[in-house]
């Protein structure tokens, strides 16, 4: 029997550093401690019920902090990530196909992505992201017309506003 691994950190150790967008004249770099991460993921998955049955869209680069949650907020909840092929990152006509044909349910970008995606299917008949009950928008201000663009087109989907980390 191997020898059991102890825990190498503890909560307040660092566990990432990600940079304000330098709305004030330069970026910051801003600390975030296991304790902090674990804490947003924890009341994410409480707070909008995100369980085994959620399906993830993963459009944020792994070194973005929204990714944080993509991955270890979406596997927490034994949910399944969707992984787009990387030529797909900014392409909205693909980013709609993955959220059909992998029944997407749960959304987390900056608005400006979603803005995209809206964009791209307004009008069009066929499209319909009914399976998509969660919108996580951060990092940027929501235009005020979006949320309801998107119920055109994912009438179920409840929209937040979460802002970001820093």
């Amino acid at each position: 029997q191997a020898d059991l691994l102890l825990p190498q950190q503890r909560p307040a150790d660092l566990a990432y550093v990600i940079y304000t967008s330098g709305s004030t004249g330069e970026p910051k770099g801003v600390m975030i401690d296991h304790r902090a991460a674990l804490n947003t993921i924890v009341d994410i998955n409480r707070r909008f019920g995100i369980a085994a049955d959620d399906r993830v869209l993963a459009l944020s680069s792994l070194g973005f902090d929204l990714s944080v949650y993509d991955v270890f907020g979406t596997l927490a909840a034994g949910g399944t990530l969707v992984i787009p092929e990387p030529s797909s990152l900014k392409d909205p006509s693909r980013w709609a196909e993955w959220l059909v044909a992998e029944r997407v349910t749960v959304w987390n970008s900056v608005p400006a992505l979603m803005d995209l995606l809206v964009e791209h299917l307004s009008g069009r008949q066929a499209t319909s992201l009914e399976h998509l009950r969660l919108v996580l928008l951060s990092g940027d201000w929501i235009p005020v017309d979006l949320p309801d663009r998107l119920r055109s087109i994912a009438p179920g989907a409840q929209l937040v506003s979460l802002w970001g980390a820093t």
